[in-house]
C-alpha cells in the first residue's frame, strides 16, 4: 500500500512540474537578446563621421603650424649671420641677391625692406611693416581654422543626436511599443555623437590659443631682427640705388614739366 502511494506521489510531481519547466523554457527563449556595440561601432555612425574628417583635419594643422612658426624656423641663424655678414660688408646688392635666392620669412621682409631702401627710412620701415603683416596673415588664416573646427564640431554632433533621437522615436511610434529600456539604449546610442562633437572642439580650440601665442611670439622676434638689421641703414647714400624689381615707376606730373620747359624758354 505504501509504495502504491509512493508512486502515485511520484507521478502527479511530475505532472506537475513538467508545465513548468516547459513555462520557463519558452520564458527563456522568449528572453530578448542582448546586443552589446562596442565603442569603434558607435563612433562608426554616419553623424560621426564629418567629426572624424575635422580630427584629422586638426592634426594636420597643428603639426604644419608647429613646424613653421618656431622662431628658429622664422628667425634662421644662417639666415640672420648671412645678412649681418654682407650688411657689414656694405653689399646690400649681395643681400637683396641672396633674399632673392633664399626665400623664407625673414628672407622676404628684408627683401621688401631693401627694395624701397631708396624712398627713405620711412618707406623702407613701411614695406617691411607690411611684408611682417602678410606673413602674420598667413599663418593666422590657418590657426583660424582651428577656431571653426571648434565652433562647427559639437553643432556636428548635436545635429546627428537630434536626428538619431528622431528617428528612434519615430521607429517607436510605427511598431507601437513603448519599452523604456529600447528608448534610453537609443537615446544613449546616439548621444555618442554629441559627445564625439566635443571631444573634436575641446582640444581644437586649446590648439588654437597655443598656436596663436606661438605665432605672435615669433612674429615679434622676427620684427626685432628685421629692426637690429636695418639699425644705422645709410638711407641717404641708398637714395639713388636702384635694386631689380625696385625701379621707381613715378615721374614728375606732366604739367609741372611743361611748366619747367616754358620757363626755361622763357
Amino acid at each position: 500500500m505504501k509504495s502504491t502511494l509512493r508512486r502515485l506521489s511520484g507521478i502527479s510531481a511530475l505532472i506537475t512540474a513538467s508545465p513548468l519547466a516547459l513555462l520557463a523554457q519558452e520564458a527563456a527563449a522568449a528572453a530578448p537578446t542582448v546586443v552589446k556595440t562596442s565603442l569603434l561601432q558607435h563612433l562608426s555612425a554616419p553623424s560621426i563621421l564629418p567629426l572624424w574628417f575635422c580630427s584629422a583635419l586638426i592634426v594636420y594643422l597643428v603639426i604644419d603650424i608647429s613646424m613653421k612658426s618656431s622662431v628658429k624656423q622664422i628667425v634662421s641663424t644662417d639666415a640672420v649671420e648671412s645678412f649681418r655678414t654682407f650688411f657689414r660688408a656694405g653689399d646690400y646688392h649681395g643681400a637683396y641677391a641672396w633674399a632673392q635666392a633664399n626665400p623664407g620669412i625673414l628672407a622676404n621682409v628684408i627683401h621688401a625692406g631693401l627694395k624701397h631702401s631708396p624712398g627713405g627710412k620711412q618707406g623702407s620701415e613701411d614695406a617691411m611693416a607690411s611684408a611682417i603683416i602678410g606673413e602674420n596673415a598667413a599663418f593666422q588664416s590657418k590657426i583660424a581654422y582651428l577656431s571653426v573646427i571648434g565652433v562647427i564640431a559639437p553643432m556636428i554632433g548635436l545635429t546627428g543626436t537630434v536626428i538619431g533621437m528622431i528617428q528612434a522615436f519615430a521607429a517607436m511610434g510605427a511598431s507601437g511599443a513603448a519599452d523604456p529600456s529600447k528608448l534610453s539604449a537609443a537615446i544613449g546610442h546616439v548621444l555618442y555623437a554629441t559627445a564625439a562633437g566635443l571631444v573634436v572642439a575641446i582640444p581644437a580650440f586649446v590648439c588654437y590659443y597655443l598656436l596663436r601665442n606661438r605665432v605672435g611670439h615669433s612674429i615679434h622676434a622676427l620684427s626685432d631682427a628685421a629692426n637690429d638689421l636695418f639699425r644705422k641703414f645709410p638711407y641717404t647714400q641708398m637714395a639713388e640705388v636702384e635694386f631689380e624689381g625696385g625701379q621707381s615707376y613715378a615721374a614728375t606730373p606732366n604739367w609741372v614739366a611743361v611748366d619747367q620747359a616754358q620757363g626755361q624758354e622763357a
